[in-house]
């Protein structure tokens, strides 16, 4: 009766707790959750993108340009010219600037020497030798070498006939950097007669005084129409030493 009793009695205990104890864990969570509550509330709502209908407006006309500071395309040529060679070489020369023309010392220099021929002949060789020697200029041919200088002009044509002319050809030139050489033809006359005939190489170089004769190198031979009574000419220059006779070597 005792044990009967006693389980009685803790089933009525067990009853009246625990639903005050359910009464208690549910008042300690709800304001929890309802304390939650707002802040989840106030997240503003997630925005949804959409493409727009129509294509945004954009401006057609460009803006004002100044044509005068505007550079100028180069013309465009038609397909079929410049699938070819020429016509590639062609629009290159349209779309790129010419360069400037550097001056042509080799063509400077044959017009020099062109211009001491024609003075060859209204002057004579005296004068005109004398006035482009270079103050070291040499003057050689077969006989020998004349002095530097304006005297190696007076040596070698001071007895050069009045009625004998020296008809220089220049051929070309060669010229760079304030130096250079030209060569030629030449053929010494008298009248119709050609007294003698050959072939020059003169050194030039850019002075104070410009284009000056630093040596010269002829060598020729006598014309097929000299004659002793042509007359004489020009002497051998006094700076040509006669060579000594060869001598034997003693036994």
């Amino acid at each position: 009766m005792r044990r009967l009793a006693a389980v009685l009695m803790g089933s009525f205990v067990l009853a009246y707790v625990l639903p005050s104890m359910s009464a208690m864990a549910q008042s300690t969570t709800e304001p929890a959750t309802q304390a939650n509550a707002p802040a989840q509330a106030k997240r503003p709502a997630k925005a949804e993108w959409t493409s727009p209908t129509a294509p945004v407006d954009k401006p057609t006309t460009a803006p004002e340009t100044d044509a005068s500071t505007q550079p100028t395309p180069p013309p465009e040529l038609p397909a079929a010219e410049t699938a070819t060679p020429d016509g590639l070489r062609a629009a290159q020369a349209i779309s790129s600037e010419p360069a400037p023309k550097v001056p042509d010392e080799s063509e400077e220099l044959l017009a020099i020497d062109r211009a001491f021929a024609e003075s060859l002949i209204a002057n004579g060789p005296l004068k005109s030798y004398g006035a482009l020697m270079s103050s070291e200029g040499v003057l050689h041919d077969a006989s020998g070498s004349s002095p530097a200088g304006a005297a190696g002009a007076q040596a070698r044509f001071s007895t050069f006939p009045d009625d004998v002319t020296l008809d220089r050809s220049p051929e070309s030139a060669m010229a760079a950097g304030g130096s250079g050489s030209s060569w030629g033809r030449y053929v010494i006359r008298r009248g119709d007669n050609q007294l003698s005939l050959g072939r020059y190489v003169t050194v030039w170089r850019r002075e104070a005084g410009g284009w000056l004769i630093v040596t010269e190198l002829a060598a020729g031979r006598a014309g097929p129409q000299a004659a002793p009574a042509a007359g004489p000419l020009p002497r051998r220059p006094p700076s040509a030493a006669t060579r000594p006779p060869a001598t034997t070597a003693p036994n």
